[in-house]
């Protein structure tokens, strides 16, 4: 029976979950009388009833009753799988039910913490057929699928890594393309120049030069027999064309290629620039590595010291071996020489003496070093090549080469191409090398063939984009740079406000400008001002030329007069500008040290010719007049300017070039803004004075913050003052105020303020001294005029120093008042910042992005389409996805998976929506609702094996925002704080982070909240939450927390964490080597106990991630679904599908989804789902990429909202497919007859899934109570030994020898729902 509901019916919101307490009351009492899980419940006559016949509400009743009949309820009320779907799922799974002690006690957990059972809610009952399974279980179902995904890679993946590398040529075949080189048994060999390797393993590097282009320019690869070589067309100089891709051969042929940071080394290999895909799959050295010898954020700063300091120790060790060689040599020296017999002798014995401590000396160092392998800080590295060779290979590489490739140019590189081949050819070897090591330690540390296969997907993330992304680039930037004029424009006009108070030292009076430095300084030349020239009277009279110093002209007219309009300088340097030499449409610029050059559309730097070398002449035969003929070049006279090139020096063109100089100095006010003009130097040459007059000894000065404001800079004229908000200068300039008190800057502390000696002024922040002797003059004012200085407040609490007060972090406070400056110039200054601190952060990554445009030559094989435009443009990016570049398996890349969501005030936000399908196709994708939540709390309720057993897994399941029974409402309610908020705190808490990260949360969200109250605050909620702990591992054999909501799920991540090889319950995944129990010294702060726990739920957010991928490979191969991954971002999942594949796809991301809820609850020993958790609340069909359907993305460089895509419930997606058809013609899904494949398939091992449950009734009991000495009395009664002291007693507890406590002895609490002790008390005595 398929019961769907209205469309955007979303599983998790409470608006599709009516409550009906007293039918799930009925249904509890049904559970705990029969243990059925079936609920038939009488229904309530609607207020309208009354007045219908008789047959037609007993009609009603009836198929009311036929609806409720289907419903699944467990004991605790939470709403499970229709019959139907977990028939299919967990077919001939049954666990032991729980046992009765653990259900009561999990009642009785819910009801203290506020949570009722009976309030469960009503869910659309889901049915319809899914496709089979391909194993005897869901673990075996994924155990096949993921070994099925993962062939024929998987076999090539460890076939390469038990080879041994072939020779290394010695000498390299230079030539464009591939060249292929043969190696015989007697050591010649020979080569061949090949299109491609076609190869089905290569390890694999290329090698770029950055600073002219993103593409290769050499590449080496090594296969099982051979090597290979690639050389650029363009680096060889017989193309002028850089865009040269690299082709690895047939994209049918499956193949694995193996590199470090592999996905650079994918974004220049032609055929991955393709919709359609290819079956080459890419494996990361890199992040093979930081999957099993990897270290955490936390423990970098420890390591890097620790291997400073082995170096530096190193050092001593081979500085003191050295001496004593030095000294054995002087000492054989001196005995030679020495003639006294008993001299000679004493000089013999120090000399043995010496050489038998030696060989000790080097022995200690190595035995030394063996006995200090055990460290976490020696068994792993950071994430070079060079580290992690080291680690795994003792290979010492030397990668200064690299430099070359940062700094040479292209004829340099070819000069010695040899030797960089060669440096490109050891990389790949070193590489094969490290692969040959930590593949097969992979494998053993993530042994589920899933995990390869999901890290193999996404390696080959693609992105597609059209002509918008250079609108979106030339936008962005457009008002990013007006923006920032306008501000630097203002801050210009203080500066030069502020300099003229230096005459009268009016400066002094100022609280703001006083601390600036005003020492007086002579500007020079270089900062545009010539000093006072020294010249005679007599050597001023007028010559035939246009005398300088006299006429107060700026001094570009000066140098044209004095040197003449046809001099080579005025050619190279003054004329391009006075005729306003444009090419491709943008004005030429001029730098000293890039010479000629222009901004394109998306604000890049070009040269008007394609050479390494600076260009300063334009105006020659060689470029200026062949690029003014065709076109390319253009100015307001071309006869002129063609003149020019064509070196004409005649009279007549030195006129017509004088007459150019006259107007544009007759108009200078006109052309004050034209892009060429501008550029000319204005400086006024005033004219001179006899020498030695009072005049001339008169010389300028300017205050030392200004005169360093105008220092020289590159691209701009001298004297130019370069100041942001970004400038220390800026707050003082704006003269800045925090609550009415003025702004300073201390070298010690960051931006604080000053408060009045007299003010009553209250605050949570603790007043200032000053050790820095850079600070004096403020501990001066302190201490003698009695001021008070406090730091304006840091989001990280007051330990941290604000480093600029134009963070987005203070637009709050410019906007309520609180830091204020005359006018709205504050107010502007953080709104320009808030508004382009996303484009500041990301613009250099955006604006590099390698986009590959289709051409002749790059088929991307996106099809045409009627509805499309006629001259659609369309590229490609391949992201920079490290598939594992954190320790917890999480994938990384620095633009794509960290670009946020659009904001309306945020400049170039809208990143993500620039990803377009092309015409034909949709991004399909959904969010997991609460991922790692659900998880988490899962795992807590494995313990009891009950979904929703503790206050976590409920409120996760059935809390409601409405009824303010969710996890994110109740901790609103304990903190008094926005739900928003809280979600901070929660998930936080849930990653490990402790009661100081929660009080900083809170000083962060209540600026006024006083310190103390913030710990009280934070107290309470841990207390609530995480419980407390009892700080001994003697009770019940280890520490663990009590009397909390989320104490049952901090204990077993803990308990997973802490034991010997801690796994990831669904796929089991071991942790890295630096974060194991084995290698982690214990103690508070070294044990890095929140890394580890992080680990344990953001590794299973992997595996959740991978098991999704998984199952949406072997859907879409199985119902031949036009789709390809596209791009995973944590917990979103995208796929590009062709339009008329895109409902299926949906249903096949809610199989998926459906099938890896059911994985985790099955190893976690629950045999069946809750329903709220089993289907996406929507899967989204966009044109674009986006968080939401429905955000219009409109930012700032954004102005016109983007349609609205479709977002699809699972009533939506079944409504759309014919009830459930993943077949292309729709026909009917068939049920599964018989069990798929024959027998246990090779390498499979069928887990422990009741490993998570509580051994122990009286363990439980304890985690839930809230006094310690009901622990204790629990302990007893398991071990029969008592225990003294309290929670606060660490180390090792007492216990007495003395006999156990009879059972009667403990009256359980009134109101219990059994006689807990006694069961505990019968249990153990049944045990022994």
């Amino acid at each position: 029976m398929l019961l769907t509901a209205h469309r955007r019916v979303s599983c998790r919101t409470a608006s599709s979950r009516p409550i009906h307490a007293s039918s799930v009351q009925n249904a509890l009492k049904q559970v705990e009388k029969k243990q059925s899980v079936e609920i038939k419940r009488s229904v309530a006559p609607s207020p309208g009833s009354v007045y219908k016949s008789r047959q037609e509400r007993y009609g009603e009743v009836e198929k009311e009753r036929e609806r409720e009949d289907y419903v699944k309820r467990n004991e605790l009320g939470v709403q499970l799988l229709s019959r139907k779907l977990h028939s299919q799922i967990f077919k001939g799974v049954t666990f032991p039910a729980p046992d009765r002690r653990y259900v009561n006690l999990a009642r009785e957990h819910l009801r203290s913490h506020g949570l009722n059972p009976t309030q469960g809610s009503v869910l659309p009952n889901i049915d319809f057929t899914l496709p089979p399974l391909q194993g005897k279980s869901i673990d075996e179902h994924f155990f096949r699928i993921g070994a099925a995904t993962s062939q024929p890679w998987l076999d090539l993946a460890n076939e390469f890594a038990e080879i041994d590398a072939p020779p290394k040529p010695d000498y390299w075949h230079i030539q464009p393309g591939w060249t292929k080189y043969h190696h015989r048994e007697d050591g010649s060999g020979f080569s061949e120049h090949v299109s491609a390797p076609e190869e089905d393993v290569l390890s694999f590097d290329v090698e770029t030069l950055p600073n002219y282009h993103p593409y290769a320019v050499m590449a080496c690869a090594m296969s099982r027999n051979h090597w290979y070589s690639w050389v650029s067309p363009w680096l060889l100089g017989e193309t002028d064309d850089p865009r040269q891709l690299i082709p690895l051969g047939n994209p049918k042929s499956h193949r694995i290629v193996v590199g470090h940071n592999v996905s650079y080394d994918r974004a220049r290999v032609l055929e991955e620039y393709s919709v359609a895909g290819t079956n080459t799959r890419f494996l990361d050295t890199m992040s093979l590595h930081v999957a099993v010898k990897g270290i955490s954020s936390h423990q970098r700063p420890a390591w890097m010291k620790y291997r400073k300091s082995k170096k530096e120790e190193q050092v001593r060790k081979e500085e003191a071996v050295e001496a004593s060689i030095n000294f054995i040599r002087e000492t054989e020296e001196q005995h030679s020489e020495e003639a006294d017999v008993v001299k000679r002798a004493d000089l013999r014995r120090i000399q043995q003496d010496i050489e038998e401590s030696l060989p000790q000396l080097v022995a200690d160092d190595d035995s030394a070093a063996e006995s200090d392998s055990k460290r976490w800080e020696d068994i792993t590295s950071a994430n070079s090549l060079a580290d992690v060779a080291k680690l795994h290979c003792d290979i010492d590489i030397s990668k200064e080469t690299r430099n070359d490739f940062m700094t040479h140019s292209r004829e340099q590189i070819l000069e010695d191409v040899q030797d960089y081949m060669d440096y490109c050819a050891t990389d790949v070897q070193v590489t094969h090398a490290v692969y040959a090591k930590v593949f097969p330690e992979f494998l053993r540390a993530c042994p589920s063939p899933v995990s390869f296969a999901g890290i193999m997907t996404m390696g080959s993330s693609f992105l597609t984009v059209n002509e918008e992304w250079e609108e979106y680039l030339k936008n962005a930037e457009g008002i990013y740079k007006e923006l920032d004029d306008k501000i630097k424009k203002r801050l210009v006009e203080l500066a030069e406000q502020a300099r003229t108070l230096m005459e009268d030292e009016r400066w002094k009076e100022d609280v703001w400008f006083s601390q600036l430095d005003w020492t007086p300084k002579a500007p020079g030349k270089s900062r545009g001002i010539d000093p006072p020239p020294k010249l005679k009277v007599s050597i001023l009279k007028p010559t035939s030329k246009r005398a300088r110093f006299t006429t107060g002209h700026p001094e570009w007219f000066e140098t044209l007069s004095m040197k003449g309009p046809l001099s080579p300088y005025v050619k190279n340097r003054i004329l391009p500008l006075l005729l306003r030499l444009t090419c491709d449409g943008h004005p030429l610029r001029y730098t000293s040290s890039d010479g000629w050059t222009y901004e394109d559309n998306i604000g890049q730097m070009q040269k008007p010719r394609k050479t390494a070398a600076s260009i300063h002449t334009v105006l020659g035969k060689s470029l200026g007049l062949k690029e003014l003929r065709n076109g390319r070049m253009a100015c307001i006279d071309i006869e002129c300017a063609m003149a020019v090139c064509d070196g004409d020096m005649s009279e007549e063109l030195a006129r017509k070039i004088m007459a150019l100089a006259d107007d544009v100095l007759a108009n200078e006010g006109k052309l004050a803004n034209d892009p060429s003009i501008s550029q000319l130097n204005w400086h006024r040459i005033e004219p001179a004075v006899p020498e030695g007059s009072e005049e001339q000894r008169e010389s300028i000065l300017w205050p030392k913050w200004y005169w360093e404001l105008a220092k020289p800079k590159k691209d701009m004229p001298p004297g130019s003052l370069d100041i942001t908000v970004r400038n220390r200068l800026s707050p003082l300039l704006l003269k800045l105020s925090w609550a009415g008190w003025p702004l300073f800057h201390s070298r010690e502390h960051g931006w604080i303020f000053r408060v009045a000696p007299d003010a009553q002024y209250e605050t949570r922040l603790r007043k200032l001294s000053f050790y820095d002797s850079a600070d004096a003059h403020l501990q001066e004012a302190a201490l003698r005029d009695g001021y008070v200085f406090y730091k304006l407040p840091h989001k990280d609490g007051e330990a941290a120093n604000v480093g600029s007060p134009f963070g987005k972090t203070f637009v709050k406070y410019a906007q309520d008042g609180t830091l204020t400056s005359p006018g709205d110039e504050a107010k502007d200054a953080l709104d320009m910042n808030a508004q382009c601190s996303y484009w500041i952060s990301s613009r250099d990554r955006i604006l590099n992005q390698m986009v590959v445009w289709e051409n002749e030559k790059v088929a991307l094989g996106i099809r045409a389409s009627k509805g499309g435009k006629a001259n659609a443009k369309w590229g490609m990016i391949i992201p920079q996805v490290i598939t594992m570049g954190t320790v917890t398996r999480r994938a990384i890349e620095r633009t794509w998976l960290t670009a946020s969501n659009a904001k309306n005030n945020r400049v170039g936000s809208e990143l993500k929506a620039m990803v377009r399908a092309p015409a034909g196709y949709a991004i399909v994708g959904a969010d997991v609702d609460s991922e790692e939540l659900w998880i988490s709390s899962a795992m807590g309720d494995a313990q009891f094996g009950l979904h929703g057993a503790t206050a976590l897994g409920w409120m996760t399941l059935e809390g409601t925002k409405a009824a303010g029974t969710d996890l994110h409402s109740k901790t609103a309610s304990i903190l008094g704080i926005s739900r928003d908020q809280a979600k901070v705190f929660n998930y936080s808490r849930i990653y490990g982070a402790g009661m100081r990260h929660a009080i900083l949360l809170l000083l962060q969200s209540n600026p006024n909240m006083l310190p103390e109250v913030a710990q009280k605050q934070a107290e309470k909620l841990y207390a609530s939450t995480k419980g407390k702990n009892t700080h001994r591992a003697d009770v019940f054999e280890r520490k663990f927390w009590f009397g909390g909501s989320e104490s049952y799920v901090f204990n077993k991540l803990e308990e997973i964490a802490l034991s010997d090889k801690p796994q990831t319950p669904a796929l089991g995944c071991g942790v890295t080597h630096a974060l194991s129990k084995e290698y982690l010294p214990p103690g508070f702060g070294t044990d890095y106990m929140t890394s580890r726990i992080n680990w344990v739920v953001q590794s299973s957010g992997v595996d959740y991630l991978h098991l999704l991928i998984v199952a949406m490979e072997h859907l879409i191969k199985a119902y031949d679904i036009d789709a390809r991954y596209l791009l995973s971002v944590h917990d979103e999942l995208r796929y590009l599908v062709a339009d008329a594949d895109r409902h299926r796809a949906a249903l096949a991301l809610q199989v998926a989804n459906l099938w890896t809820r059911c994985l985790f609850a099955y190893r976690l020993g629950m045999d069946d789902l809750p329903a709220g958790v089993a289907f996406f609340s929507a899967v989204d069909v966009d044109a674009v990429l986006r968080k939401e359907v429905d955000l219009p993305c409109v930012t700032p460089s954004q102005r016109v909202p983007i349609p609205p895509g479709e977002a699809l419930s699972i009533g939506d997606v079944l409504a759309r497919t014919g009830g459930g058809s993943l077949w292309r013609d729709g026909r009917a899904m068939q049920p599964a007859d018989g069990a798929p494949g024959a027998g246990t398939p090779a390498g499979y091992v069928a887990p422990d899934c009741l490993a998570h449950r509580a051994a122990s009734a009286g363990f439980l009991r304890a985690q839930a109570t809230t006094e310690f000495g009901e622990i204790k009395r629990l302990a007893e009664l398991e071990t029969g030994q008592a225990f003294r002291g309290d929670v606060k007693r660490r180390g090792a507890g007492s216990r007495t020898g003395r006999p156990r406590r009879p059972a009667r002895e403990y009256a359980p609490p009134a109101g219990s729902a059994i006689n807990m002790d006694a069961e505990i008390a019968r249990e153990r005595a049944t045990r022994r």
